[in-house]
């Protein structure tokens, strides 16, 4: 019987910690769809260990689902958050111009696998409907742009990174 049991979302994947009566060890358990290389599930002797194992795991289920195309969307995805954080002093048919490479490279992936992705690519979007438009925009799309874009770069970058040795 379970004395306490904890639900958790890390990176997006809710896994569980549950601590079972007469002292047994804690027990955690997520689900990653990877073709059984990942470990789903696993014993720890705290809860402060079953969280760890179960990040780790998160971590290593992610990397292993990874595109292969991040390299590909890291370098775009660095380079738009470059030309946003310089594009406001540019004139608009120029900031558009820097701006369309990005839009180029993110129409050919599936939309609705990667909702980062999407947001950034969205964002971007619509600044460059507003500048092509009207030759204006605010501050709040240029913010959302920057905003969106850099999470999806810290999330390719989360996926990509090779797991830490501990």
């Amino acid at each position: 019987m379970a004395k306490s049991m904890i639900v958790m979302d890390y990176c997006g994947v809710e896994f569980t910690a549950v601590e079972l009566d007469g002292g047994s060890p804690w027990k955690w358990q997520l689900l990653i769809l990877n073709g059984g290389k990942v470990k789903s599930c696993g014993e720890a002797p705290s809860r402060a260990e079953a969280i760890s194992q179960a990040h780790e795991a998160i971590g290593n289920g992610l990397r292993a689902n990874a595109s292969p195309d991040d390299a590909t969307f890291s370098g775009v995805v660095c380079n738009v958050l470059h030309v946003l954080h310089g594009a406001r002093s540019l004139r608009p048919s120029e900031a558009v111009e820097v701006l369309r490479p990005f839009l180029n490279s993110m129409r050919g992936r599936a939309a609705g696998i990667d909702v980062l992705a999407d947001a950034s690519t969205a964002a971007v979007g619509a600044l460059v409907q507003r500048l092509e438009d009207t030759g204006i925009t605010t501050d709040d799309l240029w913010e959302d742009a920057i905003e969106t874009s850099m999470s999806f770069a810290n999330e390719i970058a989360f996926r990509t990174r090779p797991p830490l040795e501990g």
